[in-house]
């Protein structure tokens, strides 16, 4: 089932928020092409955008993280570091075969997959480190968790 934004996605922190709304566009522009029988060419431009995406979405995390000192920043990291080598991966694949159907598919699964088990799952929690900061009371110690590569 393709994900459509809708303030249960919202972490609260107006930018990082803007670019999750900015990757659910994307997908659904995937979604769409994919219909239209477009996905050759559509496929190239996810891809495209993902690595741009990704690049500046993380860096933008993870500096955001430092600043508030979140104790799970390199849990954090990690499932970026996955992600990235899915993408490293997906575009791989897309110099070697080209674009196609399958890997228009592989490429909407990946959004999907970051949506649902990173933005809706993950991304709050450090949110919630945020907003206990605030009111300083934040809670104590890390947790360990596998990558979203190891799910």
């Amino acid at each position: 089932m393709l994900r459509e934004w809708s303030d249960i996605y919202s972490i609260g922190i107006e930018e990082i928020d803007r670019q999750h709304q900015g990757f659910f566009a994307a997908s659904h522009r995937l979604y769409e092409a994919i219909l239209d029988r477009e996905a050759k060419t559509a496929v190239i431009d996810a891809v495209a955008f993902m690595r741009a995406y990704a690049e500046t979405h993380f860096s933008t995390e993870e500096d955001f993280m430092r600043r508030h000192d979140y104790p799970d920043l390199d849990v954090h990291v990690r499932q970026h570091v996955a992600f990235m080598r899915r993408l490293d991966a997906l575009e791989n694949d897309l110099r070697t075969f080209g674009p196609g159907q399958e890997l228009a598919d592989r490429a909407l699964e990946m959004t999907q997959d970051w949506l649902i088990d990173h933005i809706a799952d993950e991304d709050v929690l450090y949110a919630l480190h945020v907003k206990a900061g605030e009111l300083g009371d934040h809670p104590a110690g890390h947790r360990e968790q596998p990558t979203i590569g190891d799910r």
